[in-house]
């Protein structure tokens, strides 16, 4: 007597397995951005194709000095896409990076003038904290204006980029934080003492310390989304009414994840100082906080996956520094930067249709 294995219904054979087809388009996407640089680098320079994909990834990962300025760049972009997708993640569109970086800053700037002569790392905890505070602190406006009168927080955050950028030239420019040299007539901080400077973590190189405090950040922040916290976010974001039944306050988490994704930026914003600029500039934020946003959008608000979009658009901006003195324009990065988020949003709106 011979066994027979049976064979599953031929309705169940042809359910599509949505992993499969969400990593298929992905694939499909990432294809397709390589071809329409390449169409683009044909058809608008003299530069040959391949020698422009060798360019740009020595780059952006051709040495250890581009990898080092690779990472620098991302720094910024997987602290403040990794609040942002906390944020998203219950439904909270936070536009105010930049404003919030920069209030980040200006906030560990002034207690690091109460603290300077302490022992160098106590001097990094409290600007760090004194960074997110600052930046938290910069979005209640917001957060009330939506819990009480239900103004959107995409329009009030992004408001506040506008008025935070003129605000902060008054303050380097009128105010105890303006650098004393005489000679400075453009609004800018006093720099830091060279001790703070955060130190370099390959020698010869700009990479600094920051980078380990974004890599804390982030596997903190994704080991909160697998526990009981990141449930009750995911679950406001995915039904604020089923929630609610279960005895969550949407609104409490919302406000709640709105002020932590502020609080990531003001952390840039800290880090940004004493790793990089080493003093408040008005142009201390250089579109970080909308490019982060962007950078969690195509991290489909995943923790670690944000974090690895971070790096892919520092690269696109480092290798395309690169392939400018070939005669590439450097804005055919960001039309790469443009496809992928727009690709990537699709992706997830595909994604939501099949699993409804």
């Amino acid at each position: 007597m011979t066994a027979t294995i049976a064979t599953p219904p031929a309705e169940l054979a042809e359910v599509p397995n949505p992993l499969r087809a969400r990593v298929a388009v992905t694939a499909g996407i990432v294809v397709g951005v390589c071809a329409l640089y390449a169409i683009l680098v044909a058809a608008f320079t003299d530069v040959g194709v391949v020698h422009s994909f060798t360019a740009f990834g020595k780059g952006a990962f051709g040495s250890v000095d581009a990898t080092s300025e690779t990472l620098i760049r991302a720094i910024p972009l997987a602290l403040v896409g990794v609040g942002a997708s906390v944020a998203l993640r219950a439904g909270v569109f936070n536009v105010g990076g930049e404003s919030q970086i920069a209030m980040g800053a200006v906030g560990a700037a002034v207690v690091t003038r109460g603290v300077e002569g302490w022992p160098v790392a106590a001097v990094w905890l409290i600007a760090l904290v004194a960074g997110a505070v600052s930046g938290a602190l910069w979005v209640v406006v917001p957060a009330v204006l939506w819990a009480e009168r239900g103004v959107s927080e995409i329009l009030s955050t992004l408001l506040m980029n506008f008025i935070t950028a003129a605000l902060l030239a008054w303050l380097l420019a009128h105010t105890f934080l303006h650098d004393p040299d005489p000679s400075v007539i453009t609004p800018q901080g006093a720099p830091l003492p060279k001790r703070l400077f955060l130190p370099e973590l390959i020698s010869g190189s700009r990479l600094h310390l920051g980078l380990v405090v974004a890599i804390v950040a982030i596997v903190l922040t994704a080991w909160m989304m697998r526990t009981a916290v990141g449930f009750r976010i995911d679950l406001v974001g995915a039904n604020a009414s089923l929630a609610a039944q279960a005895g969550i306050r949407p609104v409490r988490v919302r406000l709640t994840v709105l002020l932590v994704s502020a609080a990531f930026a003001g952390i840039a914003g800290a880090v940004q100082l004493f790793g990089l600029s080493h003093q408040l500039t008005t142009g201390l934020t250089a579109g970080v906080g909308y490019t982060g946003l962007l950078v969690a959008v195509l991290g489909r608000s995943k923790p670690l996956v944000t974090a690895l979009a971070a790096v892919v658009f520092a690269a696109l901006v480092t290798g395309g520094e690169a392939i400018e003195r070939d005669g590439v324009p450097r804005t055919l990065g960001a039309v790469v930067q443009a496809v992928l988020v727009v690709g990537v949003a699709v992706v997830s709106r595909y994604s939501r249709d099949d699993t409804a």
